[in-house]
């Protein structure tokens, strides 16, 4: 019997004799996407080592591949997963549970027993958006790395340095890796973190919440020949058996548990085999190669022919028509006298792959520009752009005098700090300066560079908003460049070559590795390879629109697009972008950028014209810079002590010709910059300083709402062990001895997550009042990587962050019972069904349907595998209460805590009380009160502050990922929802006219933009859009998870009552557990620039007020000095006084913002 194993990059093949199963004859080869004609070479070599003698042999297949090739020989096709399992269960039927990486895709399988039957059910699990933790990334950076075969096989995983390396992602993956080679991390320590980070993303996504039952067999080729990658396994499996308290077998160590059993890398195709020997004898005769020759010599013309599309010209069309439409001109440097003096001002963006510069002058005219690949260190490719761009200059007898420096890209930070630059500037910014400059009335700019993706959205010529591929890399220019290559093309070729196609394949648009295989599967059928460069290049656009900005509808965005970036040097690129906008934007206009690969460096010129207008510039010169020598360190000796992360820092020494050293220290946060401990108080102190004159109000009331209501009420910090408020005295006479003392003993955990964000205060002012000290009181920590990570594999389902994020703060909480001998007697986690709301007219108050789902998903979480409440002692209690019924609530509240606080009627009332009042003081006097005083004082100082539109729980700083602490860091103070004052006369400024004109009936009705207002969380946020868009010193910082559906249908709500008056407002739709650090940055400093020139309008607007009533005063002066005072004189006064306000008295306009 021939079994056969196509998969994504290997074909396996064996001969077994059905009646031992005993192979005779194997064969495992990588195909290099050519999978017909590998299996097609296997299958000769078989028939010259078996000559066939009486009955046909029976054929079975499985892998991506098999499904095609099964009809052509006659083979029956079997589905992978079955065929894997059954190769298990009857070669080794004491296995709990199997892991087999594939070339690009990862399957696991567990085995659990049934306690009624004491059969073992089978639960399989399989990547399917993302190739993510596949052979298919650790063949890319064992590439990258140069690394063969056999050296990759002599690594080990023990004792190596781990560092972050993105599992998600492939392409993300080798981000990391090289950032982290550029910092000098060898080799061994980079292939350990990948092995690290694929056994994570694994554990965390396909376990499904299971937990890996022993035995555990390892397959795949990875598994079977890459040693470190099974030790990566055989460490981390062993910790998770430890931490679930798995039972082992005894007198086996841990590890050796899990095994690469022999010819692991066949078990497909021997279960395809084994599944074969099951099926009548009539199935899958083998009926030799013949036809499967055919197919390979000619016989998929007519597959092509039905699946493909009409090539990237349309009838009529014509190349030259193209080119002059969208083509980059050619660029013509400027030219000079000899003698000349030439003023310009330089821009340089350093950017991860490439480093562009470029020269203009004071109009903003080209004079020079230059480019490089990166070499590895952005000094010196600096060093050597500006060499050549004084060259430009030198050469023609002229002399370059630099007027003033920006900077952009990833390394403009240390570029501006070493060469003592005027201005860095954030890409975003610079993208938009430079689109703008050519282009002022651009809507959209799409920036497709090598390994990144940035569309960035305008409105008023300022950045409305931006996406960047932080989840996924698909689209990016370095995967086309790179498959060109592969191909035979230089990237300067892809187009005409892609042009060239009259058809081309349809690729499914998304992950690149699974792009990757596309590409095989379309070759597998015959399509040439310039049919697939047009294929891929029809695919980008999608790629961009679809699944990394994941916006359909273009036409809202604007008419204007703008196109920039490397990638759009490629006329294939553009022209399918064209075709995709126009498609979508009935007359849209299409720009492509005349500069489109140094756009950046552009903008940053352009900045620096702006802020250095007399060309007073602190820029070394050219000539220093490019004699400037620079050391870089990084080793043990710049580890930083700082904290208890001990990161290992870059130093980036520099020295001049003339002046003295600088030292530039990259590191991962602010600590890090500093190298004493008196430089470290500085910066403490400074930051302090930035905090009490900009209040975050979100971390104040994260921390508030978990504090004892009797620390809430004098208003200071709470201590762990603080008293709590006591009984009314009828209560306490009614209360018994015995419970009174069981409610003083009783330990009660509570997860710090979701709307207990906002409900907690009550909970704990009820139990507080009803005698339960706020020390036995136990709330969980704040989120954070840690803690995330060891909790989260219970999972089974992948919802929200904040929903996922609850099991790992319940595992904590269990986890943590029981030590220094306190445990816990009771983890309450209420399904809160409704939430207090003070908006009127909405037709419900409903909380988040998953949010109130959520304490069941946990419960099922920790019981599945048995109950590990019950075996911690612990009590988990996930009652139905409605906080947005008060009546209702009430009797909810008697139900369920009478009989665990034996409580009497008097007792609860006091409770009930108790909580409504600590929810008011956590409203009022913790925010609504500091917020009015604040919004107070912004008015005054002209300054601006920024409102979080979220959700309660996105006062946590693990599921905000701290970006509210960026904000206030750059001094902007921070309100929550809940913080927006709800004073009358407040609300009458603001509100006043509509109300007056009916427009809605009161300051708190949102009809007159949301008529279907049912949820809570999300008709509180359309509120305080409202109330922000009308205030001129406050501006809104939008806050969103992926994958939250009450969220999504308010996006354009939201968006369209904050640009109609101009309000400055971004937007973090897309957050989940993975903190991109990089982009996270890049937003934030974008935010920054922005809300600085916003502030500059406030400020000159104060300034007009202050000169027009000072001129009020002297007019008055004047007329009341004369004592001649007419009756015109005094109607002239009256006109003119209520002109002046103060700043921000009155409701934003939009001519007035503007």
């Amino acid at each position: 019997m021939i079994g056969l194993d196509v998969g994504s990059t290997t074909v396996k093949a064996i001969v077994v004799d059905p009646e031992t199963n005993r192979i005779l004859w194997q064969a495992y080869e990588r195909h290099e996407t050519r999978q017909a004609e590998k299996t097609l070479g296997f299958l000769e070599a078989i028939e010259r080592r078996f000559p066939r003698r009486g009955d046909p042999p029976r054929a079975f297949i499985t892998g991506s591949g098999g499904n095609v090739l099964a009809p052509f020989i006659g083979a029956r096709f079997v589905q992978e997963v079955n065929a894997v399992s059954l190769a298990v269960e009857t070669l080794h039927p004491d296995a709990g549970s199997v892991i087999e990486l594939g070339g690009q895709d990862a399957k696991i399988i567990i085995w659990i027993p049934d306690p009624s039957t004491g059969r073992k059910r089978k639960f399989p699990s399989m990547n399917d958006k993302c190739a993510g933790g596949t052979g298919a990334v650790i063949d890319k950076i064992t590439a990258k790395l140069k690394l063969d075969p056999a050296t990759l096989g002599t690594l080990s995983f023990a004792d190596q340095k781990l560092h972050p390396v993105a599992g998600k992602c492939g392409v993300f993956a080798e981000t990391d890796i090289n950032g982290l080679q550029k910092q000098g991390v060898p080799a061994p320590e980079l292939m350990a973190s990948l092995f690290e980070a694929i056994v994570q993303q694994n554990l965390s996504v396909l376990t499904r919440g299971n937990t890996l039952r022993p035995w555990v067999l390892l397959l795949g080729g990875p598994n079977t020949f890459i040693p470190a990658m099974r030790d990566a396994w055989r460490t981390n499996i062993p910790r998770l058996w430890a931490e679930r308290r798995t039972p082992l077998p005894e007198g086996i160590d841990p590890a050796d548990l899990i095994v690469v059993p022999e010819n692991a890398q066949f078990f497909g195709a021997l279960g395809a085999v084994l599944y074969g020997k099951e099926e009548e004898a009539g199935v899958g005769i083998y009926k030799g190669r013949a036809e499967l020759e055919r197919f390979v010599q000619g016989g998929r013309k007519a597959m092509r022919a039905a699946m493909g599309e009409p090539g990237l010209l349309a009838d009529g069309e014509d190349l030259e028509s193209l080119r002059r439409a969208f083509g980059v001109p050619a660029f013509t440097p400027a030219r000079f006298s000899p003698g000349e003096r030439v003023e310009a001002y330089l821009g340089i963006d350093g950017g991860s792959t490439s480093t562009k510069a470029v020269l203009i002058a004071s109009d903003g005219t080209i004079l020079a520009k230059s480019y490089r690949l990166s070499a590895g260190n952005p000094l010196d490719d600096t060093r050597e752009i500006l060499r050549d761009l004084d060259g430009q200059i030198g050469s023609q007898g002229a002399s370059l005098v630099v007027r003033g420096v920006g900077t952009t890209g990833y390394a403009k930070d240390m570029l501006k700090e070493t060469l003592l630059a005027d201005v860095a500037i954030v890409e975003t910014v610079a993208h938009t300066q430079s689109a703008l400059h050519y282009h002022p009335d651009a809507d959209v700019i799409v920036d497709v560079g090598g390994q990144d993706i940035k569309v960035i959205f305008l409105k008023h010529g300022a950045v409305k908003d931006f996406r960047l591929n932080t989840q996924c890399s698909a689209g990016n220019g370095y995967f086309l460049q790179a498959t060109a290559e592969r191909f035979g093309y230089a990237v300067a070729d892809f187009a005409d070559a892609a042009f060239r196609a009259e058809r081309l394949p349809v690729f499914s648009y998304g992950c690149a590795v699974f792009l990757e295989s596309d590409i095989v599967n379309f070759q597998q059928l015959g399509w040439e390879k310039e049919e697939i460069l047009a294929g891929m290049a029809r695919v980008l656009p999608k790629n961009i629109w679809l699944y990394v900005v994941q916006e359909p509808n273009l036409a809202k965005l604007g008419r204007t697009f703008v196109l920039q970036g490397g990638t759009q040097h490629n006329l294939a690129a553009v022209k399918a972008q064209a075709d995709f906008i126009g498609t979508k934007v009935p007359g849209a206009r299409i720009l492509v950028h005349p500069h489109t690969g140094e756009s950046g460096a552009i903008g940053a010129a352009l900045e620096a014209r702006r802020v250095v207008p007399h060309g007073r510039t602190t820029f070394v010169g050219t000539g220093a810079a490019a004699v400037l020598k620079f050391t870089t360190t990084r080793d043990e000796s710049t580890r930083c002590n700082f904290c208890k992360n001990d990161c290992l820092r870059t130093f980036v020494d520099t020295k001049p010709p003339e002046g003295d050293a600088r030292r530039f220290i990259i590191a991962t946060c602010e600590k890090g910059m500093v190298e004493s401990l008196d430089d470290l108080r500085k910066v403490k102190g400074r930051f302090d300083r930035i905090k009490k004159e900009n209040p975050n109000l979100v971390e104040i009331a994260g921390d508030a709402a978990f504090r004892s209501t009797a620390a809430r009420q004098k208003d200071g910090a709470a201590d762990a062990g603080a008293a709590s408020p006591r009984l009314p005295k009828a209560a306490r006479w009614l209360s018994l001895p015995s419970a009174r003392a069981r409610r003083e003993k009783i330990r009660i955990g509570i997860p710090r997550v979701l709307n207990f964000y906002s409900a907690a205060p009550f909970f704990v002012g009820y139990l507080e009042s009803a005698g339960v000290p706020f020390r036995n009181i136990v709330f969980s920590t704040e989120t954070d990587n840690k803690m995330y990570k060891e909790g989260s594999r219970r999972g089974s389902i992948d919802q929200c962050f904040p929903s996922k994020a609850v099991i790992s703060h319940v595992h904590q909480l269990i986890q943590s019972s029981g030590k220094k001998g306190k445990g816990l007697d009771l983890i309450f986690f209420p399904a809160l069904i409704n939430l207090q709301s003070a908006l009127t007219n909405t037709l419900s108050s409903q909380a988040c349907p998953t949010v109130s789902a959520t304490p069941s998903v946990v419960k099922a979480a920790f019981t599945k595998e048995g109950d590990l409440f019950a075996e911690k002692g612990i009590r988990f209690a996930d009652p139905i209460m409605h906080m947005g019924e008060p009546a209702l609530l009430d009797r909810e509240m008697w139900a369920f805590w009478r009989p665990v606080l034996r409580l009497s009627r008097t007792e609860h009332r006091a409770g009930m009380e108790a909580g409504w009042r600590a929810m008011d003081r956590f409203t009022n006097d913790v925010q609504r009160a500091p917020a009015r005083a604040l919004l107070d004082r912004l008015e005054a100082e002209g300054r601006v502050g920024v409102v979080l539109l979220g959700r309660p729980y996105h006062n946590d700083p693990g599921l905000n990922h701290e970006i509210l602490v960026e904000i206030q860091k750059r001094g902007y103070p921070v309100f929550t929802m809940d913080s927006l004052p709800t004073d009358a006369d407040l609300l009458d400024r603001l509100f006043g006219e509509e109300v007056k004109a009916g427009a809605i009936a009161g300051p708190m009705d949102i009809t007159d933009v949301w008529k279907n207002a049912y949820s809570a969380n999300s008709s509180w946020k359309i509120w305080a859009a409202k109330f922000t868009a009308r205030h001129p010193n406050l501006a809104a910082v939008d806050l969103s998870n992926f994958k939250c559906g009450h969220d999504a249908p308010i996006y354009d709500v939201v968006e369209s009552i904050l640009e109609a008056t101009a309000t400055p407002y971004f937007s973090f739709h897309d957050i989940d557990e993975n903190r991109p650090a990089g982009s996270i940055k890049i937003r934030i400093e974008t935010i920054d620039y922005f809300l600085r020139r916003y502030e500059e309008g406030l400020r000159r607007g104060k300034s007009l007020e202050a000169e027009l009533e000072e001129r009020v005063r002297a007019y008055r002066a004047e007329r009341f000095s004369s004592l001649f005072l007419t009756e015109n004189d005094l109607k002239e006064i009256e006109m003119l006084s209520p002109a002046v306000e103060p700043s921000g008295a009155g409701r934003r306009s939009k001519e007035r913002s503007e």
